[in-house]
């Protein structure tokens, strides 16, 4: 299984920022830098010197007090409302339109549960023939559930973004110090000045992304008005260890074709291929992010020994920081995909038709063209 860590204020760019140290440590009992002799580095004394103030890194930190790019610092406000699954996202939409009670009553509690839990291939596609408006009450779930993995990803990527932003601002803060006295020139600190405002865009685009599919999911589940914000899960669903056979798939179209008239038959199994053929390649994709997250992970693992070796500089460190990171995203939003396919997939696979299909990388708003 496919499970992305979250981790919030890595030492990587903690021991970074201690290494602003030797060009000046600002502390609780020191905040203005003092001079160094310029030349070489010397690493293992940065970090020497880190460990005489009385809090150790958290007194070098002080800068990041008057830093707007922190987001640490913002006060926690709590949502309006939480949405932790997709159950309950489903289940929310159709307790939001009773019109569909009538439906949802000759659907039946198993196939109710069922549908709300991602398991729609346990439903006979059968269950058509006798459930009133029954393409209704899978085109919400679908959506409920298509919008909250949707707003879940962009939460998490929002996340590892101001991770991201936080290690480029420690090596701008590096940057201009090293400058101040001495040990780099203003194009080379300019240079990392740069990087710390592509980074600052590509937050605030993430921070956009994310109340946006917010918006979507509060919209979806008729939330919208009556709640602005709301509380979603720490982590995306678990891809299956297998993906869903091509015998298993011809053998459900061939049900599905069996309940509907001919031309209709005809529709869905071509809806159904296609769908299944995203479905594959998003797989894949998960795969693909998986074995470069274990990758960039075991580089990371050895970046840092190396830095604590004295073997590497707070510059590979750092962009070390940001490849791992960037691997997380990429894992996240393969999960994304992967789990808006295989509802597109599973809706099908029961006789309905997506309005269209994922797009494999795309942004929040993109990820299911309208």
């Amino acid at each position: 299984m496919l499970r992305v860590p979250i981790v919030r204020k890595s030492p990587l760019w903690l021991a970074a920022l201690a290494l602003c140290a030797l060009a000046g440590p600002v502390s609780a009992q020191q905040v203005n830098p003092a001079p160094v002799e310029q030349g070489s580095i010397d690493w293992r004394k940065a970090n020497d010197e880190v460990s005489q103030f009385k809090r150790g890194h958290a007194d070098v930190l002080k800068w990041e007090s008057a830093n707007d790019t922190e987001p640490s610092n913002q006060p926690y406000t709590p949502p309006d409302t939480w949405i932790k699954s997709a159950d309950a996202a489903v289940r929310q939409a159709w307790r939001a339109r009773p019109e569909l009670a009538g439906s949802l009553s000759q659907l039946g509690v198993e196939n109710q549960e069922r549908i709300a839990q991602g398991r729609w291939l346990d439903v006979a596609p059968a269950a058509r023939r006798r459930v009133e408006d029954f393409d209704t009450a899978l085109d919400v779930a679908a959506d409920a559930r298509k919008a909250w993995f949707t707003a879940v990803a962009a939460s998490l990527s929002l996340k590892l973004q101001r991770d991201m932003q936080e290690a480029t601002a420690a090596a701008a803060e590096l940057a201009r110090r090293m400058t101040r006295v001495g040990n780099w020139s203003r194009m080379e600190q300019a240079q990392w000045e740069v990087k710390l405002g592509k980074m600052k865009l590509q937050t605030l685009r993430a921070e956009i992304e994310a109340r946006q599919t917010q918006s979507a999911l509060l919209k979806t589940t008729k939330l919208w008005g009556i709640s602005s914000t709301v509380g979603l899960a720490d982590a995306m669903p678990e891809v299956p260890k297998q993906e869903l056979s091509p015998a298993a798939f011809l053998e459900r179209v061939t049900a599905l074709r069996s309940v509907l008239p001919r031309a209709d038959g005809q529709k869905a199994a071509t809806n159904a291929q296609l769908a299944f053929d995203i479905y594959r390649a998003s797989y894949q994709a998960t795969q693909v992010s998986k074995d470069e997250l274990t990758l960039q992970q075991f580089i990371n693992d050895e970046t840092v020994l190396r830095y604590n070796g004295m073997l590497l500089s707070v510059w590979d460190l750092l962009a070390q920081t940001n490849e791992l990171l960037q691997a997380q995203i990429s894992a996240i939003i393969s999960q994304r995909d992967f789990l808006i396919a295989d509802t597109d997939l599973q809706l099908v696979l029961l006789g309905g038709a997506p309005t269209s299909f994922v797009s494999l990388g795309a942004g929040g708003e993109s990820a299911t063209a309208k």
